[in-house]
């Protein structure tokens, strides 16, 4: 990959990567490859939403007869993340066998030397909104490498639909959250509780950005730095949907703007005012997570899937490299490509002193 230049990050005008509160925020370092030798520092994410984790759990026979699954395979062309972010497995939240072989498939045939992981869900168990197609629906898994486990690992109370992971990583003061988060439609939304409809799909996706900012906020204030990764289900500026950005129905432009103002806006006193790290790295670049099947490859795409990160991670110069995998190859069975981060650890501790220094909101 080519050097990348330090960028000025512009108002929300322009771009929802916004600037630095009290100075410019340091550049990127050179993008490695992905097979390259990482830092003993360097703590590595990948993200894809699956769409349906069945794909990645059918086992196969290599070349010397030992079994292997294409899950176990992914992770060793990613060159063994230390944690890979699933989002949209659809797994039933009774089925233990399916989730069992989630984790047999990611460590099926290891070689010496080489790392297994451990997995974590969160599955739907909203009895009125995430039951079709027998409860396979949303659901969001994280495979933790073994010898990277965080201190914590858990699931809000208020998540009933399986859509997000909370990986606290105390030694780091980082919390790292992985998110499917909601979709907005015109669908009935119904009441978890009673089954009454209460408004739409897109009334729940506002609510949904308001748990997740009051988790951030919640995060900072016990003296961590926040990293949020995922499907936002948001293409947060127009140059992040091609051909174009979805205005219709106009509820998607309130979406977008709920969504801005509360993570990215640098200018919202009651938001995160945090760092959309891909236009951080790579500035105007066109680069689409999403890429509906059925169609020309290129046709219709958004970058939905996005990495967040305090922006004193950023101005610590922690999130070092990032990058999409957007080629149809690296689609696979989906219909979203997986995007990837590398994180310098030496530099989160320092990050959240300064975050803890700034005053109270």
């Amino acid at each position: 990959m080519s050097s990348l230049m330090k960028r000025k990050l512009s108002s929300t005008s322009r771009s929802v990567s916004p600037p630095a509160l009290r100075r410019r925020l340091p550049p990127p370092k050179t993008s490695l490859p992905l097979n390259a030798e990482q830092d003993e520092n360097d703590l590595t994410f990948y993200s894809w939403n699956v769409n349906g984790i069945g794909p990645l759990l059918q086992k196969q026979i290599n070349f010397s007869s030992q079994s292997t699954y294409p899950l176990r395979t992914f992770l060793r062309s990613a060159h063994w993340p230390h944690l890979l972010f699933l989002q949209e497995v659809k797994i039933n939240r009774d089925d233990e066998a399916t989730q069992r072989r989630v984790e047999l498939a990611a460590n099926a045939g290891h070689l010496p030397g080489e790392p297994t992981y451990t997995t974590h869900f969160s599955l739907p168990r909203d009895k009125y909104n995430a039951t079709g197609f027998g409860g396979k629906v949303h659901g969001v898994a994280s495979l933790v490498r073994d010898d990277t486990a965080p201190s914590i690992t858990t699931r809000p109370g208020w998540d009933l639909e399986g859509r997000v992971l909370i990986h606290e990583f105390s030694s780091l003061q980082l919390t790292v959250v992985n998110g499917y988060w909601v979709n907005g439609t015109s669908n009935p939304y119904r009441n978890p509780t009673t089954g009454d409809v209460d408004g739409t799909r897109h009334d729940h996706k506002l609510r949904f950005h308001a748990h997740m900012l009051e988790l951030c906020r919640s995060i900072e204030e016990r003296g961590c730095t926040v990293l949020l990764l995922g499907d936002m289900n948001v293409a947060p500026r127009r140059i992040d949907g091609h051909p174009n950005l979805r205005t219709s129905p106009v509820q998607h432009v309130t979406n977008r703007a709920d969504f801005n103002k509360k993570f990215l806006d640098p200018e919202s006193k009651d938001g995160l005012r945090a760092v959309d790290v891909f236009r951080h790295c790579h500035g105007e670049k066109r680069k689409y997570t999403y890429h509906g099947r059925g169609r020309p490859w290129g046709e219709s795409c958004d970058r939905v899937d996005l990495i967040i990160a305090n922006r004193k991670l950023v101005e610590a110069g922690a999130a070092e490299n990032t990058d999409i995998c957007d080629t149809p190859k690296d689609r696979g069975h989906s219909d979203h490509v997986p995007l990837w981060l590398s994180l310098d650890t030496s530099k989160t501790k320092s990050a959240a002193e300064e975050l803890a220094a700034l005053p109270t909101p």
